[in-house]
């Protein structure tokens, strides 16, 4: 007889917890019925932590300097600024008016698009490092039942059960 298909022996999915009834979760969970007055042992604590890993949000990705130079510099008035520099600069090379004047102009829209860009890119570093200065300081605790007494634990070493 040939072995069942990946397909076949796939496991009947989980419905997410917050679908489920109390007896279900504790089914799911492996946990005994008195779990609330006993909690956790310290070696479940620990696999737990192995098989779901710690309570907390994923991060997002930092962006490099590249896409924040981008974000800056992406905009409607940042594009007409460039859009006259490079009509300057055409008339400054093709001589039409007074061509000093014209690279002029080319330099202060390239100057105030750099400068602009700088600023931008500093407020949003200070900005990111105030709100990772927050969170390092919010200190989230909770009270669970470990071994069957109250134990105070970081809320990222909460774990399902």
């Amino acid at each position: 007889m040939a072995p069942p298909k990946p397909e076949e022996t796939a496991a009947v999915p989980v419905p997410p917890w917050h679908c489920m009834t109390k007896e279900e979760c504790i089914k799911e969970l492996e946990v005994p019925e008195d779990i609330r007055k006993k909690g956790l042992s310290s070696s479940q604590v620990t696999s737990r932590l192995e098989k779901y890993g710690e309570n907390k949000l994923t991060e997002k990705e930092k962006e490099t300097l590249l896409q924040k130079i981008w974000n800056q510099v992406n905009n409607v008035l940042v594009g007409i600024l460039v859009f006259v520099a490079i009509i300057s600069a055409a008339s400054a090379i093709a001589k039409i008016g007074n061509p000093l004047n014209n690279w002029i102009q080319v330099g202060i829209i390239v100057g105030v698009i750099c400068i602009n860009t700088a600023i931008g890119i500093i407020q949003e570093g200070s900005a990111e490092q105030a709100a990772e200065a927050l969170k390092a300081m919010l200190s989230a605790d909770a009270v669970v039942v470990r071994d069957g007494t109250e134990t105070k634990v970081p809320a990222n070493l909460i774990v399902p059960g």
